[in-house]
């Protein structure tokens, strides 16, 4: 393994890869994977090729015909997520309050990651539940709020170097309703709840939590004792961070968009593949965010992405409080109603909703460039013609891959 930090803009030595050029040269090196990975992998190998069909263009001026190849559409692709995540942000713009936000990381300590990953969906549903708990219960105490509140939780496992580590991001608007719903309680200015609080309370209910499942023998380890490493993460503090509230709506939709439709690696991150050497750029969160490269042999570089990998149909973005998809709307307008009572110049104002927009025309809005527009002509526009059949697809299971 290299680390260097990045003096100037580097030249990498041939084409900049992609994470599938990546798959493509050493998938067939990996060890055995599970289900989910091995349809990850899978995936991300057949995204935008002929393998999953598409439909022929022809410009309607020059006559000129243009293949396109469908998606994959999986969450851990990095070539499928930026348009899914633009819809995302635009449909929670009209969620948003004219008050302050705030930013809540609650993360584990390093000890129980084995757990996490040997039990991934029910110690992440636990997780969640112990956040969700923590925020309502110190959020509703008279001493500290004494109101409800709603908030926006997003599950990470990753670092910046592709390491392991759980942690669940919060968006928070700074306040909440009263407990009878008759009015709006704001937090002090630029300050939320007091962390040390909030700390105590994650760690006694997450590993409460913990302990339940153990007990009921849902939560198993091969070859270690699950409770010798829950009384070795009670011994320390947890690490909650809050940070400074945001400069207002526009900046909470600039953050969310970093944290919510990710996948563990960009595209736009990976500098180089050269003979068995994967680099990529990373911020060094310990050495004041300074942009550095990491050089990886590429089986463990793949192998660090895939401990990142979702259990299938599990929801890694969550809502709750009065911001909980069955009381969302009910709520919203409640909140709206009383902040406008507050402060008459407040403008609560959803913006249009444009659920009937196709992926070019959104694409076109965000950019400003048309993906219909003829490049070689450019003048006539690309018209959808006869479908694509899909091919035989590249295949990846149990740690063998194929092309035929």
């Amino acid at each position: 393994m290299v680390c260097r930090q990045v003096t100037a803009p580097e030249q990498p030595a041939e084409q900049q890869p992609e994470l599938a050029d990546i798959l493509e040269r050493f998938v067939g090196e990996l060890p055995a994977l599970s289900a989910d990975q091995s349809a990850a992998v899978r995936d991300i190998l057949n995204c935008r090729t002929p393998a999953l069909g598409g439909h022929v263009h022809q410009c309607d001026h020059c006559g000129r015909l243009n293949n396109l190849y469908n998606s994959c559409l999986n969450r851990h692709c990095p070539k499928c997520q930026t348009l899914n995540q633009a819809r995302w942000l635009e449909a929670r713009q009209k969620d948003l309050l004219p008050v302050e936000y705030f930013h809540v990381v609650f993360t584990i300590p390093g000890v129980l990651h084995l757990l996490f990953h040997a039990n991934p969906r029910l110690c992440y549903n636990l997780l969640f539940s112990a956040v969700k708990e923590t925020l309502q219960q110190v959020a509703l105490n008279p001493e500290r709020l004494g109101a409800q509140i709603g908030f926006i939780a997003v599950l990470h496992t990753w670092t910046q170097t592709l390491l392991y580590h759980p942690h669940v991001h919060c968006i928070v608007p700074g306040g909440g309703l009263s407990p009878d719903g008759t009015q709006w309680i704001s937090c002090k200015s630029g300050f939320f709840l007091p962390v040390p609080i909030l700390s105590s309370v994650f760690r006694g209910k997450l590993l409460s939590k913990l302990e339940k499942e153990i007990k009921n023998g849902k939560i198993r380890l091969a070859d270690k004792n699950p409770r010798e490493l829950l009384q070795e993460a009670a011994r320390p503090k947890w690490n909650i961070f809050s940070k400074a509230p945001f400069a207002g709506p526009d900046q909470v939709l600039r953050y969310l968009g970093r944290y919510t439709h990710r996948s563990a690696i960009s595209n736009h991150l990976l500098v180089s593949m050269q003979g068995r050497q994967v680099t990529f750029r990373f911020k060094d969160r310990a050495d004041d965010n300074k942009q550095k490269l990491l050089t990886l042999d590429g089986v463990d570089f793949l192998c660090r992405f895939l401990l990142h990998i979702m259990p299938k149909g599990f929801m890694r973005i969550r809502h709750f409080g009065f911001l909980a998809n069955a009381i969302r709307k009910e709520s919203l307008a409640r909140c709206r109603e009383h902040l406008t009572a507050e402060n008459d110049s407040s403008d609560c104002t959803a913006p249009e909703n444009r659920l009937d927009e196709t992926w070019q025309q959104l694409l076109e809005r965000l950019t400003g460039n048309d993906p219909t527009l003829c490049p070689f002509c450019r003048t006539g526009h690309f018209i959808q013609k006869e479908p694509i059949p899909k091919k035989t697809s590249k295949w990846f299971h149990m740690g063998r891959a194929a092309s035929s």
